[in-house]
């Protein structure tokens, strides 16, 4: 899995899509959020503390 692939598991929706749909703005309804940097991949959970992807 290439950098881009794992970045792209945060999802294609914009933040108002993911609004819409109901899901955390912020991560699209993962409850996490995927970066790389230097070659490491990282997992950081939801700095917005939702509901596992569902908003407070």
């Amino acid at each position: 899995m290439t950098d881009q692939e794992w970045e792209a598991q945060n999802g294609p929706l914009t933040p108002d899509q993911a609004r819409a749909a109901g899901l955390c703005w912020c991560c699209c309804g993962n409850g996490v959020l995927y970066s790389a940097f230097g070659g490491e991949r990282i997992v950081v959970g939801c700095p917005e503390r939702c509901n596992n992807g569902w908003p407070r």
